[in-house]
């Protein structure tokens, strides 16, 4: 029979089997893995098509692990699209999107519902999801406010442009993945996603459309 060691650590379980007939012959060790965490939740969430803000930044979404949290949230993937119907000269900056950390919890905007992959689990109360709208097509009375960190990605957005010459033109924006891994949020940690550095008024008018999609667990360490 094997003999395990009550005292192993996350992710390794030392066993061994008896070589002779007695408790005093030797034994042969060998280490074999075991799961480094306990997975509780397994979530999906998408914002509402929520409108541009003229006033750079704009807080699109953000999940954020409370400071009383007994889980650990491991961030796997967030998607975001773009939908315009308004066409900008060339000149017009676009905004700068990025996936920002943070910590205090976010304030305004509106709450989004969590959506499981196994509908007989359930999320803990201490992680919450948050966007900056209140409906289809409908900004949030009050814009989500977050005090974001260092960035962890970033790129820009397309742009529908005119050029000088008046000739219309397309920069292609397709759905991207603007993180796909494995983002620990620990208790009293979050992860954003927010547009910033685009030209007031003109870079992210009512009329821009975006939806962030994000995918989550929640897991404890054996």
């Amino acid at each position: 029979m094997p003999n395990v060691d009550a005292t192993a650590t996350s992710g390794i379980e030392p066993r061994g089997y008896r070589q002779g007939a007695t408790s005093a012959d030797s034994w042969t060790t060998f280490v074999v893995p075991t799961r480094d965490r306990i997975i509780s939740y397994q979530g999906r969430a998408a914002t509402f098509i929520t409108p541009g803000r003229a006033t750079p930044p704009q807080r699109l979404f953000a999940i954020h692990n409370s400071t009383s949290s007994t889980v650990l949230v491991s961030v796997n993937q967030i998607l975001l699209h773009l939908y315009r119907d308004t066409i900008k000269t060339i000149l017009v900056v676009p905004p700068t999107i990025r996936v920002c950390r943070f910590t205090a919890l976010p304030t305004n905007g509106a709450a989004i519902t969590k959506v499981p992959i196994d509908t007989g689990l359930s999320s803990n109360s201490a992680v919450t999801l948050w966007q900056d709208a209140s409906a289809d097509g409908t900004a949030a009375a009050s814009a989500l406010t977050v005090t974001a960190g260092e960035p962890i990605t970033q790129q820009w957005a397309g742009r529908g442009a005119v050029s000088a010459t008046t000739a219309s033109a397309y920069e292609k924006f397709d759905p991207i993945v603007l993180f796909e891994g494995d983002l620990t949020l620990r208790a009293l940690q979050g992860a954003l996603v927010l547009l910033d550095n685009y030209a007031a008024t003109t870079g992210n008018p009512l009329a821009d459309r975006w939806v962030v999609s994000v995918g989550w667990d929640e897991y404890t360490r054996p």
